[in-house]
Formats: C-alpha cells, sequence, structure tokens
C-alpha cells in the first residue's frame, strides 16, 4: 500500500508540475490542485472550500497590517479621511 501511495504522490506532483508550466508559470497554485481534484466531487468541494478560507484570512490580514502601518506612520483611514473633508466643508460654509 504504501508504495502504490508514493507512487500516486510522485504522478500528482508531476501533472501538478504540468499544469503549471501549461500555464506559463513556475509556481503550483490552487488552481492547479483544484484541476487535479476535478475527478473527485468531494474532494474539490473541499479544497474550494479551504481555498476561499485561506484567502479570506489572507485578505483579513492584510488590511490590518495595512491599518497598522497607516496608523504608525500618522496617516488617516479612508473613514476618516471623508469625516475629516466633512469638517473641512462644515468649517468652510461658517
Amino acid at each position: 500500500i504504501s508504495e502504490i501511495t508514493f507512487r500516486q504522490c510522485e504522478t500528482f506532483a508531476r501533472d501538478l508540475e504540468m499544469f503549471a508550466r501549461h500555464a506559463k508559470r513556475s509556481t503550483i497554485n490552487t488552481e492547479d490542485v483544484k484541476l487535479l481534484a476535478r475527478r473527485s466531487s468531494s474532494l474539490l468541494k473541499y479544497i474550494t472550500q479551504k481555498s476561499d478560507e485561506l484567502a479570506s484570512s489572507n485578505l483579513e490580514q492584510k488590511e490590518k497590517k495595512k491599518k497598522k502601518s497607516s496608523a504608525a506612520k500618522g496617516e488617516r483611514t479612508p473613514g476618516e479621511k471623508e469625516a475629516a473633508v466633512t469638517e473641512n466643508e462644515d468649517s468652510n460654509m461658517s
């Protein structure tokens, strides 16, 4: 069983490399893995779900880093900038 499993993993690795190469990329991404798993609908569904979770988590982390760096630099967030513009407009009208 272990020999068959090892051979199947080697086949998967070669297929993933070929998918990436066909797309003119040097790295394998989630779309390649989804393509590999396309014959198993339950596996494809699971991989897609996890991929979406990771993408949203990465997006949240990037936003947090962006807020931290702008706060450290003393910059305003978009909401704060909008409030400042409104305050300036109000003071100009007086």
